[in-house]
Formats: C-alpha cells, sequence, structure tokens
C-alpha cells in the first residue's frame, strides 16, 4: 500500500506537470486570437478608464481598444465590481493581460492548496500542500480555469479563507471575505442565506456591508448608467442565451433539456439536441421549481450540521449547482466539498458504502467528465456526420451532460448522510 500510495502521487504530479506545460505552451498565443475572459476585464478597465460604458458588446470594446477580432456579440456577464478591480490591468498590453493574470491565479492555487492542507487538521503540511497544488493542477477544471483566466479559482480561495476564518471565531473577517466574494461573482450569495438562517449577526452584517461598499464604489467609478444595465439588462441577457445551451452544466439548464431542446440562437451553429417532449412553456417551470428544492433541502441540512466545515461543503455544492450559467470550470470550487467529505470518511473509518459511493464521485468529477462531449460525438457518428445533419445530438445521449450536476446532488446527500453519522458516533 505504500509503494501504491506514492506511485498514485508520482502520476498525480506527472499530470499536474503535463497541463502546466500545455498551460505554459499557450501562455505565447495571442489572448486577443483566444478569446479568454481574462480580456474581457481588461476591456472593462479599459473602458472604465477611457469614460465608456463597460457594458457595451464585447465586439464592439474589442475594436475600441484592441482592433478588429472575434468576440461575444453579447456584454460581459461580470458585476460591476470586476471594472474596479481589473483597472491595474489596463497598464498592461492586451497580450501580456492572460501572463499576469495567469501568475495571479497560480498564486491564488497555491493559497487554496495551502488552505486545504489546514482545512485538514488545523496545521499547515507542506508535503500534503504540494500534492494538493500538482493534484488540482491535473484536475481539467482547473486547467480551463487557468487557461481562460476566469474567477472561479479565485473564488473558490475567498470562500475557503472565509471557513477558515469562521473556523477560528474570526466573524468580521469571515463576512468581509463572503461580501467580496459576491461583489466579484454573484452565485455566492446563498452563503448569505446561511448566515441569516444560522443568526450569525456579526459575519452577516459585516458580509453586508463589504458587498454594499463595494458596490457603491463600483457605481461611482463606472457610473449610474452602467451600474444599472448589469443587474437589471445584462444579467437576464446573457441567461436568455445561455440558459439551455449544450454546455451549461447547471441545474436550471434540466426544465430546458426536457422541455425546449438544447441550443442558443447566439450560436446557432453548435451542438443541439431535441427535447424529451416539446412544452417550452413548461420548461422554466420545472428548472426553478428543481432549483428551488435543491436550494432548501440543501440549506435545511447546512443549518442543521453539527459541523460548520460539512455545512460549508453542502453550500459550495449549491453555490455551484444552482448558479443560472454553470461551465465545467465552476467544478474547481467542489475541491472544498470532496476534501472535507473525505476527511469526515477518514474520521468514520471509511464505512463501507460511504467510501465506495465517494470514490465513484471523485472518479467522474476527476476523470470522466472532460471526456463527455467526446463519447456524445462518438455515440451521434462523430463530427462529420453531425455536421451533415445539422449538429443534432439525440435527446438520449445528451443526458449525460447532466451527470455532473448530478454528481454534486450525489456529493451533497453523500454530506447529509457523513454528518448523521457523526452524530450517531458522538451520541
Amino acid at each position: 500500500m505504500v509503494v501504491l500510495r506514492y506511485v498514485l502521487v508520482g502520476l498525480i504530479g506527472l499530470m499536474g506537470l503535463a497541463r502546466l506545460r500545455i498551460l505554459l505552451l499557450t501562455l505565447g498565443f495571442s489572448a486577443t486570437e483566444s478569446g479568454r475572459d481574462s480580456l474581457q476585464y481588461y476591456l472593462m478597465a479599459k473602458a472604465v478608464i477611457s469614460g465608456v460604458n463597460p457594458y457595451q458588446p464585447l465586439n464592439e470594446l474589442t475594436q475600441k481598444f484592441v482592433g478588429l477580432i472575434q468576440f461575444f456579440t453579447h456584454p460581459t456577464p461580470s458585476p460591476p465590481f470586476i471594472a474596479v478591480l481589473s483597472i491595474p490591468l489596463s497598464l498592461f498590453s492586451v497580450n501580456q493581460v492572460y501572463i499576469v493574470w495567469f501568475l495571479f491565479e497560480m498564486i491564488c492555487l497555491s493559497l487554496i492548496a495551502i488552505m486545504l492542507s489546514i482545512l485538514w487538521n488545523e496545521r499547515l503540511n507542506w508535503i500534503r500542500a504540494i500534492c494538493l497544488f500538482f493534484l488540482l493542477l491535473a484536475w481539467y477544471p482547473v486547467m480551463i480555469e487557468l487557461h481562460d483566466g476566469n474567477l472561479l479559482i479565485l473564488l473558490t480561495a475567498l470562500v475557503l479563507a472565509a471557513l477558515l476564518a469562521l473556523r477560528k471565531d474570526h466573524r468580521i473577517e469571515a463576512g468581509i471575505l463572503i461580501g467580496l466574494s459576491i461583489a466579484i461573482k454573484l452565485i455566492t450569495w446563498p452563503l448569505m442565506i446561511y448566515l441569516i438562517w444560522k443568526k450569525d449577526w456579526r459575519t452577516l452584517v459585516a458580509a453586508s456591508i463589504t458587498t454594499v461598499v463595494l458596490n457603491l464604489v463600483s457605481l461611482i467609478v463606472n457610473g449610474f448608467g452602467p451600474f444599472t444595465d448589469y443587474y437589471l439588462k445584462v444579467s437576464s441577457q446573457v441567461f436568455s442565451i445561455y440558459h439551455a445551451f449544450m454546455l451549461n452544466l447547471s441545474l436550471w439548464s434540466i426544465g430546458y433539456r426536457l422541455f425546449e431542446g438544447t441550443g442558443s440562437s447566439f450560436l446557432p451553429n453548435y451542438f443541439k439536441a431535441h427535447p424529451l417532449i416539446a412544452i417550452p412553456g413548461l420548461a422554466p417551470l420545472v428548472s426553478a421549481g428543481l432549483v428551488v428544492a435543491f436550494l432548501i433541502t440543501g440549506m435545511v441540512w447546512a443549518v442543521h450540521s453539527c459541523d460548520m466545515e460539512t455545512a460549508f461543503a453542502i453550500l459550495v455544492c449549491i453555490i455551484v449547482a444552482i448558479s443560472p450559467i454553470s461551465w465545467d470550470h465552476y467544478f474547481v470550487m467542489i475541491i472544498i466539498s470532496l476534501v472535507i467529505m473525505f476527511r469526515n470518511l477518514t474520521r468514520q473509518s471509511f464505512p463501507t458504502w460511504q467510501t465506495l459511493i465517494f470514490i465513484i464521485i471523485t472518479l467522474m468529477l476527476f476523470l470522466f467528465n472532460e471526456h463527455i462531449i467526446n463519447i456524445i460525438l462518438k455515440l451521434n457518428g462523430g463530427i462529420d456526420y453531425l455536421e451533415i445533419h445539422g449538429n443534432h445530438f439525440t435527446f438520449s445521449s445528451s443526458l449525460l451532460l447532466l451527470l455532473p450536476v448530478m454528481e454534486i446532488i450525489a456529493l451533497t446527500i453523500l454530506l447529509w448522510r457523513s454528518e448523521i453519522n457523526q452524530k450517531q458516533v458522538a451520541i
């Protein structure tokens, strides 16, 4: 077993290095050619500095600040505070921005590995932290996140830091971190519901004040028009584009997959699938019902958990699952839930069925999910065949894309069951 453990660690290290090598090779590519998300933050910063509305369509902003390149024709979905946070990026050239953001995310990833090590047994173990760092590098969602330069690694670091602050009863610091995460990306709002339900007023007030202050700063810097544009127009506009998109892994997408079909008029040539039954009016109702049911159920389990870390692990699953748009790199945050669940299993001497289910979920998350699209392509005759037939998947094969959100739901149930087991052991 000792030999196998070292072999496994070695393989993880090699996989992490291989992923890192690929990422470093892509650093030489022009950021404007690949349309990375970090380019959006650069454009927002340039717009703010120049007194231009940062919520103009992204292709129009690129024409103003970069040149004639292909980019999204809708506004950036990033909240107003990102424009403020991104102002330092305006000091660099557009092709330097990706490198700067990549280095920033690598620092955040290192901090996540360190904090996960501390989360495990309340002290830093450098060997464990290094192993976790390479494990994260080897994970496909992290690779996509680092390549595209999104916000999920930063968001994961903030949520994890808030959890560690709460563990030390540093509630004001935890609230500031939670408020900052909400200002950066609204999807962490379920943490506020948890704080209200738990009557953790100090953390709640600190989080609320931080969120309000950062939004007021954003209002002053961006101006009233762009600020209201985001909250009143942009969010709903972007959701209307991607709510039924094939690669949206959110719980919100299920009703649309079943009763409207997958696809987007914004990307008419991308893969799509017919619905099970064409009842478009039913799609948003089913999606909303599933989201509300999962939110309430998960929140009840979290609130009644005697272990705050297990509660946070459940909340992280809720955040990723009910985000209106949840891409594959959003799953970076799930590493918090996986580590806490593994710690719970360790404390309970690895109960057979829970351990087996956890192994299956982990293997799916780390080894299977990135291959789902390729499997669907093979099941539908390959790319050439699909192009001839309008890029339509069969409905049954498209259901494979529900597996990631099903894994999150299963992990949430597993966390809840581990909480019950801990209570029984305590009795």
